[in-house]
């Protein structure tokens, strides 16, 4: 028997960290869209204990024990109870590293599909917290549309559908480690409390205000990989609603009120190999286990 789920990129459309907890991780507010960029993650059964990883196209994420996928059907199986294995085949589009929360969204993909598989009884709230355990994006893929973040940004509450916008993505050369942008995270320029209108939105609704978005960790990345600098400037002459980094980088992206308008903005970077992708709602980005026999 075999499942499979597709799992979207995320884009944080607002960023703000508001310091260093005592737990040692930062405190977050942030505003999450699912974008339709998409991994692909079959799941076959194995025999119990067995847990395998094959990635495609290979070097594309890692494919040993840390992958999050890997540890996901792990601790799915050990809070499960039963003699679990599972095989799986991760067919990567989500650039690695690029604050698109590919790893994440594989790991909640796992969490679902492999639920499913083994058709466990593990409730809803089980399955948020042990997507909160493997990392703090992984669950926004369980909720999925637009959501907020508080916290380390792993305590979600879902948003209204956002509209109809786009974005292009221009991932970096390379992938950016999280861990060294918190690391260099300078916490004398954060002030969490002196830009409230995003959380007035959040409270309230109406549209969202897209020019108080902001990205704190932007400065940072920014200066210590300056080519993130270079990208963003190229993206915000195509004229976008909003040009920022997406999470901890480097993925930058421009966003646009419709596909025509992001269209013609990838035609004008061509050169630097961007990806389109639209905004989600809820349902359309949900993850679903769907069978996965030719």
């Amino acid at each position: 028997m075999k499942v499979v789920v597709s799992c979207p990129a995320k884009v944080n459309l607002h960023l703000e960290v508001l310091g260093r907890r005592p737990d040692g991780y930062h405190e977050l507010r942030t505003v999450f869209a699912a974008v339709g960029l998409w991994d692909e993650l079959a799941i076959e059964v194995a025999p119990a204990g067995v847990f395998e990883l094959s990635v495609v196209p290979a070097g594309a994420a890692p494919a040993g024990p840390e992958n999050l996928a890997v540890r996901a059907v792990r601790a799915l199986a050990a809070t499960a109870g039963g003699a679990h294995g599972a095989r799986m085949t991760l067919r990567k589009v989500i650039p690695a590293g690029g604050g698109l929360g590919g790893g994440s969204a594989d790991a909640a993909a796992a969490l679902v599909g492999a639920a499913s598989l083994w058709r466990t009884d593990v409730n809803p709230q089980a399955l948020v917290e042990l997507a909160a355990a493997l990392g703090a994006d992984v669950p926004f893929f369980l909720v999925g549309g637009a959501a907020w973040g508080v916290g380390r940004g792993s305590e979600v509450a879902p948003l209204p559908d956002l509209p109809a916008w786009w974005v292009v993505l221009l991932p970096g050369p390379a992938p950016i480690s999280t861990a060294e942008v918190y690391r260099a995270l300078d916490a004398r320029g954060l002030d969490g409390d002196a830009d409230c209108e995003i959380y007035e939105w959040v409270a309230s609704g109406g549209d969202l205000p897209v020019g108080r978005c902001r990205n704190d960790l932007q400065p940072t990345v920014a200066q210590r990989w300056p080519e993130v600098t270079e990208r963003l400037a190229r993206v915000r002459a195509t004229g976008p609603m909003l040009a920022m980094l997406s999470g901890s980088g480097g993925t930058v992206f421009g966003l646009y009120r419709d596909e025509s308008d992001a269209r013609q903005a990838a035609r004008a970077l061509a050169a630097a190999g961007p990806l389109l992708a639209p905004v989600l709602g809820r349902e359309a980005s949900r993850l679903r286990a769907t069978d996965g026999r030719e």
